[in-house]
């Protein structure tokens, strides 16, 4: 459903990517004009990851071969599928076949390299993106704050996202006047 309050998408499959990534049942994509088949015909990986429950759940990780069984969530990455699917899997084998599999140890401070929407900041309205660790399981993840605004906040009315992302000088609803006056914003808000 499209409102003055929904964040806009250039289709509905890139919606259901970004809006509901971690959709375990995958309606979204389901209610889709056409839907992604669970039997494709074509040869070579889908493109998309889902759950191995063929396989013992500690053991067992994030495939794309065909055909895809019926009733599995979708990913679009086997990153967010181990997130998804095993987040809790002790063994770590899903996070283990990833092509570049995290450290056991993170080294890194600070934020992430990525940015994610902040859902748990109130309303969408004043929703931002941030890159504060750790990301929560099934976030969608962008590798800007602008880019993150973009998607999952495109619609804000205010702008509050690419205000926090760019500053003041990204539209006149960003900050006062005067800040504006004082970051010498190249902006015509009269």
């Amino acid at each position: 459903t499209v409102d003055c309050n929904s964040p806009s998408y250039s289709s509905e499959l890139a919606c259901c990517k970004a809006a509901y990534a971690g959709q375990m049942s995958g309606y979204c994509l389901m209610q889709l004009p056409s839907p992604p088949t669970m039997s494709p015909t074509e040869s070579g990986g889908l493109g998309v990851f889902y759950p191995d429950y063929d396989t013992a759940w500690t053991e067992a990780g994030c495939v794309s071969s065909r055909p895809m069984p019926s009733g599995r969530p979708v990913y679009s990455t086997m990153l967010s599928c181990c997130k998804g699917a095993y987040g809790g899997q002790m063994s770590g084998t899903c996070l283990a076949n990833l092509p570049s599999p995290p450290t056991q140890s993170p080294t890194g401070s600070g934020g992430l390299s990525v940015f994610y929407p902040n859902y748990e900041a109130g309303s969408w309205q004043v929703g931002t993106c941030i890159d504060t660790r750790p990301l929560p399981s099934g976030r969608p993840s962008y590798s800007t704050q602008e880019s993150c605004c973009s998607g999952a906040y495109g619609g804000q009315r205010d702008h509050a996202c690419m205000c926090d992302a760019v500053g003041v000088c990204y539209s006149c609803s960003c900050g006062s006047a005067s800040e504006r006056l004082a970051a010498t914003c190249d902006i015509d808000c009269d």
